[in-house]
């Protein structure tokens, strides 16, 4: 049986193997935010929502019933209708199944692939790091602009000054930049259970291939590395210029997933 129960005893499931407890690390970051969560009964299944509008994270383990998965869809039935649930994110197994047993059209997110980067290779390129708090947010808006195109998240041209202003202010983000000029940015969350995690990077589309996002990237894990902790991040699995990016760096997959949208 699906309940809700609170995040104090999600905070608690127990992952089956690291690997899998890196590949929904997103899932942890949510758990903290959310007032309650889902869990089976049997503790197979694990879900959270981002908020109102946005897709669920779903974790299920391996060899999970098929009644369990029935209960999983049928609930979901119930969320989208009564909270806004826009779609799920999960295991990719587990949204083929879902595909099929859900009563209503959805349409595929893009893959995700998980990156675990436990000993970063160091790049060097032309120009330095900057810090976020010193670029030039019209700028970075337009960068994160190019970014949400990438993603199918497009940025409306009125709130990109807006995005800018964000992520200059956050503070663990920076910048690649040649003679003043910002080619390239990254913005990641504060280490938690030993893990940083990378949630954004893109450089300008006329300076790309020259390695300024490589750089930017392996520098900072480098500092993370330094400092004992492993790098994550989420990648779009059919972008291979990123993939290839990471995959230099030093990252090496630790897992698949894949979502959808409700239509």
């Amino acid at each position: 049986m699906i309940r809700s129960i609170p995040k104090e005893q999600a905070e608690a499931f127990p992952f089956s193997n690291d690997a899998e407890a890196i590949t929904f690390h997103k899932m942890r970051q949510l758990m903290r935010v959310q007032d309650a969560l889902c869990l089976s009964d049997g503790q197979d299944v694990l879900f959270v929502r981002a908020g109102l509008g946005r897709p669920a994270w779903i974790y299920t383990r391996r060899g999970v019933p098929d009644e369990t998965l029935s209960e999983l869809a049928a609930s979901l039935c119930v969320l989208k209708d009564a909270h806004n649930l826009a779609g799920v994110i999960g295991r990719s197994s587990l949204v083929r199944y879902l595909e099929l047993a859900l009563p209503f059209p959805t349409q595929r997110r893009l893959p995700l692939t998980a990156y675990l980067c436990e000993k970063p290779n160091v790049y060097t390129a032309e120009g330095t790091r900057v810090h976020a708090s010193k670029l030039d947010p019209a700028v970075c808006g337009d960068l994160l602009a190019q970014l949400g195109e990438q993603a199918r998240e497009p940025i409306p041209e009125s709130e990109r000054l807006a995005a800018g202003q964000r992520f200059c202010e956050s503070a663990f983000a920076y910048g690649w930049c040649i003679n003043g000029t910002t080619v390239a940015l990254l913005r990641m969350t504060q280490e938690e259970d030993g893990l940083a995690y990378i949630n954004n990077v893109v450089t300008d589309e006329t300076q790309r291939g020259h390695g300024y996002a490589k750089a930017l990237v392996s520098s900072v894990c480098a500092d993370r590395h330094a400092a004992g902790n492993r790098t994550m991040l989420y990648a779009d699995t059919s972008y291979p210029a990123s993939n290839a990016l990471y995959r230099a760096v030093g990252f090496s997959e630790a897992g698949r997933l894949i979502g959808f949208d409700f239509i």
